[in-house]
Parts: structure tokens; sequence; C-alpha cells
């Protein structure tokens, strides 16, 4: 082992452990007076931080095995991700979708993919070398650009009790953009699958996917079987716990199987969470157990972004031209797609209403940690060196945003004389 690798194993080492202080010191109250800091040593963050760590420092026996399986977090957390999402359309729910919403949130995703596309078309001025941008970027990128919170919160003051009702303000604005993301999986694909028949037969069968279209209705009858099966698996388990560990042993096997068919799994679980919540009799133990269980993409997803980036560093390289480019885009695009729509949204209510209606919340310009999945996953058709770039550009923006976001909170709590 040389000099280098000896730092490199130590940082990879230190840097993980010493996140542990840190968060116990930021929980404590000690960084209260600075919130600039919880911003910028937020939990996601640490997470990152620890995962470039990891993956810098480690063996290369262990970057080599662990890659795999990285990957395979990523397309398990698609799963969950859609399986989430879709929740949010339960027929209970949906019907009270109004035209006006509708037609906003489609004119947000129709904004949002028009945005990046003129963003990327105004890379080809750069040179070559530089960054090379196709459909599967476009799309993603819009994605990342769209998404909104996966699964809105519940409404706890509904009735004279006060309960939690289940019941929220339904949106399509997440359904769309994982509509993006697979669409953006599709492209990038052209997937056939090959059955090897028993003996006498003995002779393989093979069978074409088609084009996106084919794919997405193909991963539709996926996620619709998918959900059929949750519902069965835990229509009878009332175990405490037992219901997260069915759906999640699910979501594994479905996801890992779409993707190995060259499917999106994201969509596979997006029709599997609305198969399984509209169907199922245990919606509010479904939901409560999707709500708790985004915990894990929150904490997983920065975690296993890091660690392509840092695994990057070693192995392929990053392309730093390319990450500042996707950082650049995502800057742009997501808080104008985001400000155009609350602006118009604002004017919308004042009309209706006839008063002032509240003021423009920040957090709709921060990337949540739900978007690292919808790069990661894209990371099944792509380079490792173009993942990691993408990914590195990803969570620069992130962090960018989450300090701009704060600094508009500021701005808000205490406005100029």
């Amino acid at each position: 082992m040389t000099s280098l690798e000896g730092v490199r194993l130590v940082v990879a080492c230190v840097v993980p452990v010493m996140v542990i202080p840190v968060r116990h010191w930021m929980s404590g109250g000690d960084a209260g007076r600075h919130r600039w800091l919880e911003v910028m040593l937020a939990p996601s963050k640490l997470a990152a931080i620890a995962g470039v760590a990891v993956g810098w420092g480690a063996p290369d026996w262990i970057r080599e095995g662990l890659t795999p399986v990285a990957m395979s977090g990523f397309v398990f957390l698609s799963g969950w991700v859609g399986l989430a999402c879709g929740s949010s359309l339960d027929l209970r729910v949906s019907r009270r979708l109004n035209r006006t919403t509708a037609t906003s949130d489609l004119g947000q995703a129709l904004l949002a993919v028009g945005v990046v596309s003129l963003l990327v078309w105004a890379t080809r001025f750069m040179p070559p070398e530089w960054v090379s941008f196709g459909p599967l970027h476009v799309l993603t990128l819009a994605a990342v650009c769209l998404l909104g919170p996966v699964l809105p919160a519940r409404q706890r003051q509904r009735g004279a009790a006060g309960g939690g009702s289940g019941f929220w303000e339904p949106t399509l604005k997440s359904p769309l953009a994982l509509l993006l993301a697979a669409g953006a999986v599709t492209i990038g694909s052209m997937p056939t699958i090959q059955l090897q028949l028993p003996p006498p037969l003995s002779h393989a069968l093979t069978m074409e996917m088609g084009g996106p279209v084919s794919q997405l209705l193909w991963a539709t009858v996926g996620g619709a079987i998918a959900g059929l099966l949750m519902d069965l698996v835990s229509r009878e388990d009332f175990a405490p716990g037992g219901l997260y560990v069915q759906m999640a042993a699910v979501t594994l096997v479905c996801s890992g199987l779409s993707a190995m068919m060259g499917l999106s799994p994201l969509w596979i679980g997006t029709v599997a969470g609305f198969w399984c919540v509209s169907a199922t009799l245990r919606r509010i133990d479904l939901l409560l157990v999707l709500d708790r269980g985004m915990a894990l993409p929150r904490a997983a997803a920065p975690a296993l972004a890091g660690w392509f980036v840092g695994a990057g560093c070693i192995t392929t390289g990053v392309s730093l031209r390319s990450a500042v480019v996707v950082a650049a885009l995502i800057l742009m695009a997501r808080p104008l797609v985001h400000i155009v729509a609350a602006v118009l949204e604002r004017r919308h209510l004042s009309r209706r209403g006839g008063r002032r209606p509240p003021p423009i919340d920040p957090e709709i310009i921060e990337v949540d940690e739900a978007a690292l999945v919808l790069v990661g996953v894209a990371g099944l058709f792509l380079l490792p060196e173009a993942l990691a770039s993408l990914l590195f550009g990803a969570l620069a923006a992130q962090w960018i945003l989450s300090v701009g976001a704060q600094f508009w909170r500021g701005q808000i709590d205490n406005p100029a004389p």
C-alpha cells in the first residue's frame, strides 16, 4: 500500500465517523444561532460528503465490488419513490383534482421541458469536448427541475375531531416528473428478452419491447402486476412493522426485474403505488408506511450519489466542465419554472378570492433528495464518467439552491425597512 492509498483509506474511515459528532452538535441546539450552518450541514449534505469520502478512499477491490451494489440501491430507491408518488394519485383523492390544477401542472411540465431544451440547445455553442447532451439528459434534467413533494403531507385538521383523514390537495407535478424520467430511460434503451425453452424444444425465443411508447405500456402492465402482488402480500399481515418489510421486498424484486428487462423501475413503482393504494383496504396503513419509508431515500440517495462521485474521481474521472454545466442548467431552470408557476397561481387566487394570497414559499426552488434518485437510475444507460458528472452537478445545484432558499427566507422574515 502506497502512502497515497493510506491517506485515502484514512479519509474513508474518518470522514463518515466525524458525521456522528457533527450531527450531535447540530441536534443539541449549539448551532441554533447559525441558520446558514444548519442548511450547509443538513443530514443529506453530510451523507453526500461521507459518500464522496468513502467512494474516493475505499480500496480498489472494495470499490469494484460495491459499485454494482450502489446501482442496485438506486434501482430499489427508484421503485420506492415511484411507489410513494403513485400512492398520491389515490382515486379517493384524485376525484378532487380540478381542471385548473391539472392544466397548471401540465403547463409547468411543458415549461420545464422547454426551458431545459433551450438551455441544452445553447450548450451546442460550447466546445464539443466540454459537454454532449442527448434526449436522455434533457428529460432527466427536466424531471429534476419539475419534481415537487413526492408524497404530499396529509392534512391533519379536517372535521371537528381534527384527526388525520388521509386527504390532501391532489397534484400531477411529481407524477409528471417521474413520467419524464421514465421516458428518458425508454429513450436510452431498446430492450429485448430472450427465453430459453426446455427440451425437447431447446431453442430461444427473442421478444423486443419496441419503442418508448411500447416500453411504457409494458412497464404499466408490470406495475399493475406488482401492485396486485403488493396488495395480496400485505392484506392479512397486521404485525407491527411487517407491512414495511413486505412492501420493500416486493419493491426490490419488481424494480430489479424491471431494470434487468430494460424497463423503468420508476414507472413500474408509480403504477404499483396507484394500483395498491386504490384497491387496498388498508389505505391509511399503507400511506403511513410510505410516509415513514421516505426517510430512506432522503438519507441513502445523497450517500449513493456521493459514492459514485468519489469512485469516479479514482476510476473513470469526473468531468468538471460537464458538472458545472449540469449545475448551471438546474440553477437556472428550476427556480424559473417554479417561480413562474407560483406567480401565476397567486394571480389566479387573488382574482378569484379578492384578497391577497400568502407569499411564495422559498422551499419550491429546493431540489429534493428524490431528484437524485431520478438522476441515479439514469446510470443504467449512461457511461460511468457521465453518471458521476451528472450526479456531481445535481449535488452542487442542490446545495446552492438550499443556501439560496435560506437567504430568501431571511429576506421574508427580515424585510428591508
